[in-house]
């Protein structure tokens, strides 16, 4: 043994050495007075023990022990001895592991501890509390000595802390099989559980047979599924209901019963954990069910605050840890050297959005369908302004300049979009996606340009703006002659390139709505039913951030979502299907809106509106079930914010 102070350590040693479970106390002290003596050279820290008070140190040190259950002292016949609990650790060890080989060796308890050793070493504890704690989180030490408490009936185990529960498990279920194995059990037994369980006689004979000839593997099977949990325990009741009408336990009867007791709180535990495991795998699908919903794009924050369908948070179903690792699969494993499912992508300098592989070019469609026609009127009114004042910008002239145009008014307008479309997997997902009414995004290896994308033309754009010119202007002498006398000089014309002139324009419309507002808002009166619908659209204006992101408008959203759900072919079925869908919607809340009040009208209330009238047989037909509900939500708002002073 390496030279040591630990005193426990030389303790174990000594009972070892002496194959005892207690020395006297004397003798120990003298041993290490010598033993301090002898190696003082090799270890500094054993002077305390050289000196005069040499058992004073001592006792100190074994107080120490014995309130921590690592050593006890046992007064007999006048004299002083110390148990080691390590060494009646290591000697239980030995006896289990013992067990492996040979299961027909009773396992320890708590009746054969000798008679001198005092049960205060003992740690007791409930079969539940040690199975439970240990197999979720194994700790391997030696410790403390347990002594797994099962009641009056029989008596407890002894289990040592440096034993994994694993193995005692795998123990107890090798004693039940050996138990099964002879024949008048075997059959005994399968027979009570085939009466109690009428119709299921071939499940339970599969069942029985797997656990008789594996028993690791049928616990195995309830690791998995928690199918055969019913089965299991109805085993573990019929064992302990013979056992126990036992008059005289004999070893093998009470390591029966301790068996038993042991493999049912193993299979709750993995009961448990099968229903926690599956309760989070159908969180994870509902997390990926809600992702490929509008707007198809979240962040982590997003994420976090995603519900189930009963308004309960997905983030409790499942840990934040567990969240991020199911993420980072998603965005990492693939099959094939194909792109993964789910995909990264960052707007400037914000967190990274998640969206599914098969929802980004249809969400490229979409977004490009809604800024349009935003980007071509802002995009004329601009021209003509300048137009008028005789300037000419390079992107009326040049297809470079005008594309360099088009990237500022997207990257201002909508981000999302132009981070999507210039993203490094945009090319494999084009080329990947199958979808119905495939759009190819890139020409030999290039992505097409802005100008095809938001289907916009320079020349078309820069008649339209020339057209609400005034006449003059298309007299070229005049106009000339107007140039010189009007055009101001460069260095005073205000050229701000990367000024996006759709943003004004939506910043324009904005704050025309707000001024409109406050006006209606002022004409109130102390009317209760005014003064409600103010209170009402003033909800409404606050909400509308949840619901319409910044850099967006109601009505685009409106528009945007619209195209999504509305299946129509053909303008007129399509413009048909819409107003049904509004009028649906306006008859409905029309009722709500009688006992609605601002302190109730919130983002959430919305959300359980538009999913009500979303599930009525009316509103069914329509397959895109998700983008509807959008819709509604975001129609319900517009109706409050546009309602009546009088």
């Amino acid at each position: 043994m390496a030279t040591t102070s630990n005193i426990l350590t030389l303790l174990k040693y000594n009972c070892n050495k002496q194959k005892t479970n207690m020395l006297e106390y004397g003798q120990f002290a003298d041993y290490i007075h010598r033993y301090a003596q002898h190696h003082i050279e090799e270890n500094p820290d054993l002077v305390s023990y050289c000196s005069a008070d040499y058992k004073m140190v001592l006792e100190a040190e074994l107080n120490s022990l014995v309130a921590d259950k690592q050593v006890a002292i046992v007064s007999i016949r006048n004299k002083d001895f110390l148990c080691c609990v390590p060494y009646f650790i290591e000697k239980y060890n030995e006896i289990l592991t013992s067990i492996e080989t040979n299961p027909l060796v009773p396992l320890p308890n708590v009746n054969e501890l000798p008679k001198q050793v005092p049960h205060d070493i003992l740690t007791k504890v409930e079969p539940d509390e040690i199975v439970y704690s240990r197999l979720q989180k194994e700790e391997l030490d030696d410790k403390k000595l347990y002594c797994i408490v099962f009641g009056k009936n029989f008596p407890a185990l002894l289990y040592p802390s440096n034993y994994p529960m694993e193995r005692l498990v795998q123990i107890c279920l090798k004693k039940v099989q050996e138990l099964l194995h002879k024949e008048e059990s075997h059959d005994y037994f399968l027979k009570k559980l085939t009466i109690s369980n009428p119709g299921k006689e071939l499940s339970i004979k599969n069942f029985f047979t797997q656990f008789v000839q594996n028993p690791q593997a049928a616990l195995d099977v309830l690791k998995t599924s928690g199918d055969t949990f019913y089965y299991w325990s109805q085993m573990c009741y019929f064992l302990k209901q013979d056992y126990t009408k036992l008059k005289d336990f004999t070893p093998e009867d009470i390591s029966i019963l301790q068996s038993v007791a042991i493999i049912e709180v193993a299979t709750s535990y993995h009961k448990s954990k099968t229903q926690e495991r599956l309760a989070q795998e159908a969180a994870f699908e509902q997390l990926d069910v809600l992702m490929k919903n509008p707007p198809y794009y979240y962040n982590m924050a997003d994420i976090v605050k995603m519900k189930d369908k009963n308004g309960i948070p997905l983030l409790g179903q499942y840990k934040e840890d567990q969240l991020k690792e199911h993420l980072r699969m998603k965005t990492t494993e693939a099959p094939n050297n194909q792109l993964p499912d789910l995909l990264v992508f960052k707007v400037s300098n914000d967190a990274g959005y998640y969206i599914y592989k098969e929802k980004v070019v249809p969400l490229i469609l979409r977004l490009a369908n809604d800024i349009r026609v935003l980007v071509r009127e802002a995009l004329i009114k601009s021209w003509y302004h300048r137009l008028l004042e005789y300037d000419v910008l390079p992107e009326m002239r040049e297809n470079a300049a005008f594309e360099d145009c088009l990237e500022r008014e997207i990257a201002s307008v909508e981000p999302i979009l132009h981070a999507l479309l210039n993203s490094p997997f945009l090319q494999v997902v084009s080329l990947e996606d199958q979808s119905t009414g495939h759009i190819a995004l890139y020409k030999d290896g290039e992505r097409i340009p802005y100008s095809e994308i938001l289907m916009v033309s320079r020349q078309e754009i820069l008649a339209d703006a020339k057209l609400k010119l005034p006449f003059w202007y298309s007299i070229p002498v005049i106009s000339l002659i107007l140039k010189l006398i009007f055009r101001k000089p460069k260095d005073k014309v205000k050229k701000n390139k990367k000024e996006s002139v759709t943003l004004k324009a939506q910043e324009e419309v904005k704050e025309k709505e707000r001024e409109e507002f406050r006006k209606r808002d002022e004409d109130d009166s102390v009317d209760p039913l005014k003064a409600r619908r103010r209170d009402l659209r003033k909800a409404a204006m606050e909400i509308e951030a949840q619901f319409v992101p910044e850099n967006s408008t109601l009505d685009r959203e409106l528009k945007g979502y619209m195209h999504e759900w509305n299946d129509r072919i053909g303008k007129q079925n399509y413009e048909n299907l819409g107003e049904d869908v509004d009028a649906l919607i306006r008859d409905y809340f029309r009722k709500v809106l009688r006992t609605l009040k601002a302190d109730t009208f919130n983002a959430e209330r919305i959300s359980h509106l538009a999913e009500a009238l979303v599930d009525t047989p009316s509103m069914m037909k329509i397959k895109n079930h998700p983008a509807l509900k959008r819709y509604v939500e975001l129609y319900i708002l517009k109706i409050v914010k546009n309602l009546p002073s009088n």
